[in-house]
């Protein structure tokens, strides 16, 4: 009998090609997928911090010599008091939020206690109320002396600083609440009654004492190397800032180069100045509806 050929099944027949490729399709076939990112969860790129008002600079502004000799100065300013008066219009407590000088203010706080006012009055009755008192006062300022100066230009790295929003003349008192804040049981804000209580006697002193102050702030200096800004960075006393704007004026410095130009710029200014506080005259006197009580906005 002739030997049969053998036959493999239909289904085997198909699969042995694909068996015979699979070493090839194999070596062919891509490495494993790479998974792609989630842009959402990217971590965001640091960027350094600069300074805006730093500058590369060939050479940076600098004083021409020593500084100028400080001279004695006058200048007026109001100080303004916020005074808890009872009934009888005496005062039992007294501050001084924004004094023009530290000293003004502390004479003020520590003398109120003898001041007498007339009540303040609501629904025609006197009332416990918080009032606010304002004296003009000349004052003098006598021997200055610079007994640290540094003015230096801005660093690349240097933090921006909390720059102080100035207002002018007395515009700072808008920015105190009408309500006394905390409230006081059974006393009024000013700006609550029908009549404001009024200086009757306010007897008020200042002794001339050597003082001390400080001044932070930033100096913007012109192409031709004037002082043309010099911008407050912190707590300040505003007198001495006044005066200290004044004496820049004579300031003569060497005005920062790029390239090979001169330019305008800015350097940091950490200065205290010793003084004397001279001789202060009392001008006008008066009561104020405007409530100092509480926590100013920004």
């Amino acid at each position: 009998m002739a030997p049969s050929a053998r036959r493999f099944p239909r289904s085997r027949a198909l699969f042995l090609p694909a068996l015979l490729l699979a070493p090839a399709l194999l070596a062919q076939s891509p490495g494993p997928l790479e998974a792609i990112p989630d842009p959402a969860r990217l971590p965001v790129a640091e960027v350094p911090f600069v300074n805006p008002l730093w500058q590369e600079l060939e050479a940076p502004a600098t004083l021409k010599g020593p500084l100028p000799k400080l001279e004695d100065y006058e200048t007026s300013s109001m100080l303004v008091v916020a005074v808890r008066i009872d009934e009888t219009g005496r005062v039992s407590e007294a501050v001084a939020p924004e004094p023009p000088l530290r000293a003004l203010g502390a004479a003020a706080q520590a003398q109120a206690p003898r001041w007498l006012f007339k009540p303040a009055k609501k629904d025609g009755q006197p009332v416990h109320c918080w009032g606010t008192y304002g004296v003009d006062v000349d004052v003098e300022l006598e021997d200055l002396v610079w007994t640290a100066f540094n003015l230096v230009p801005i660093g690349r790295d240097d933090p921006l600083p909390d720059l102080v929003k100035e207002r002018p003349g007395d515009a700072w008192i808008t920015r105190y609440p009408a309500a006394i804040s905390p409230p006081d049981a059974g006393v009024f804000s000013v700006e609550e009654v029908d009549l404001l209580p009024m200086p009757d006697k306010v007897p008020l002193k200042f002794e001339s004492a050597p003082l001390k102050s400080r001044l932070l702030a930033l100096v913007e200096v012109s192409a031709l190397g004037a002082v043309t800004r010099v911008v407050p960075v912190g707590p300040h006393e505003p007198l001495i800032l006044r005066w200290v704007r004044q004496s820049a004026k004579g300031w003569s410095l060497t005005p920062a180069k790029k390239r090979g130009g001169a330019v305008s710029s800015w350097l940091a200014l950490d200065a205290t100045i010793d003084f004397t506080l001279g001789s202060v005259r009392q001008q006008g006197k008066r009561s104020i509806k405007k409530n100092l009580r509480g926590a100013p906005v920004p």
